[in-house]
């Protein structure tokens, strides 16, 4: 069921709880697990619909049609929240509603019906619910560390419902990508284990387990005796590049490379299992054998540059890729262009740009003498910006 139907679904219980018979069969097993959890039960609890049970489902005056609500205790089933167990036999012209069945609150459907009732847990956290439920798993504390205090949470679903769901992380295959497993198991949601995956690494006590996906490394080697490396931080201006559409840059000299999510992937960036090379359509096989066979080595020191925008957050960028790239250098043609069109006016606060915002905070230092006597300090004193696609134009 889709986000969308979720919402629906819930707006819908809203309204069936108006229904005298339906909000009191719901809160007696709310009852139920107000006086003994759902994580300390061996079955989950469940009652009985008949008259001495369930008196207002059988009050003639505030249940007038019995068809009608028991409709609805069936459409709260089919949705997964509680369950309507007929009795083995039942006279075949007998109503089942009048055979006794049992009704079952599944742990999927105490949140929602709590949700809709307006009755919280007596007293509990959202944190003491997500140790409660991670204690239903049996599993030793220590392989539950990463996730006993900080609970994992999807909007709609319980404590006890996302835990049953972590636990599913144990029967797959430890081959899948992280966000595979994380989507194979939770209802579809592929970036919710993004960053627990030290977390899940001793759940499944395996340090191979769902490994994260390859950094994709897109590379232009335009000739086999290249002597250095452009990283570009846009993918636009890496694509300029491959037509040859940046000045200054000596399609001899230079291989321009663009990482798709370096942040996030720094330090798996030069090994052959957390990295993906992949080349455009016009460069040499000589020179981009010779650059996967120096990227793959470490030890291998290049010569390197970075070209981004003018602003805070590629300066961040500049200063990680010194940590892989020893020496890494901002590129002084394409940066001199940008800081003479911010001097000419023909920059941006980052308040005009939705897409900056808080990731302007500000660095110290890059460890680039460029970078930290001319860029940096001009960023501070303008507080003005200038993205790198300005370059072209």
């Amino acid at each position: 069921m889709s986000a969308g139907h979720d919402d629906e679904s819930h707006g819908q219980l809203k309204l069936w709880v108006g229904e005298p018979a339906i909000a009191d069969v719901l809160h007696r097993l709310i009852d139920l697990v107000d006086r003994q959890p759902m994580a300390q039960r061996e079955r989950p609890p469940q009652l009985r619909l008949k008259a001495d049970k369930t008196p207002v489902f059988f009050d003639t005056s505030k249940t007038p049609d019995r068809e009608f609500a028991w409709s609805l205790l069936e459409a709260i089933a089919d949705r997964g929240w509680i369950e309507l167990r007929p009795p083995k036999r039942r006279p075949a012209n007998m109503a089942p509603f009048d055979a006794e069945p049992r009704i079952v609150l599944t742990f999927a459907g105490e949140f929602v019906i709590r949700k809709a009732l307006g009755r919280p847990v007596n007293g509990k956290s959202e944190r003491d619910l997500w140790r409660e439920a991670l204690g239903r798993l049996r599993l030793p504390e220590e392989r539950l560390s990463g996730f006993l205090h900080q609970p994992v949470k999807v909007a709609g679903r319980s404590a006890v419902n996302v835990s049953e769901r972590l636990a599913l992380l144990l029967d797959l295959d430890p081959s899948l990508y992280l966000r595979e497993a994380s989507a194979t198991a939770f209802w579809g949601i592929s970036k919710l284990l993004d960053a627990r995956r030290e977390a899940v690494i001793h759940l499944l006590d395996d340090p191979e387990a769902f490994p994260e996906k390859p950094v994709l490394i897109n590379v232009h080697v335009p000739g086999p005796a290249w002597e250095g490396l452009l990283f570009i931080e846009n993918e636009t201006t890496y694509h300029s590049a491959v037509r040859g559409r940046l000045p200054d840059v000596d399609p001899d000299r230079l291989a321009v490379v663009w990482i798709s999510g370096f942040m996030g992937a720094a330090k798996r960036l030069r090994s052959a299992e957390g990295a993906s090379m992949h080349a455009s359509l016009a460069s040499h096989p000589r020179g981009l054998e010779r650059l996967a066979r120096a990227w793959m080595d470490p030890s291998c020191q290049m010569q390197t540059w970075f070209f981004g925008d003018l602003d805070f957050a590629a300066m961040d960028i500049l200063h990680a890729l010194r940590k892989i790239f020893t020496g890494t250098r901002a590129w002084e043609p394409g940066y001199r262009v940008l800081l003479d069109r911010a001097r000419r006016g023909e920059g941006h606060t980052a308040d005009e740009d939705v897409h900056k915002g808080e990731q302007q905070a500000g660095i110290s230092e890059t460890g680039c003498p460029f970078a930290d006597t001319q860029l940096l300090p001009f960023l501070r004193r303008s507080g003005c910006f200038v993205d790198q696609e300005a370059y072209v134009t």
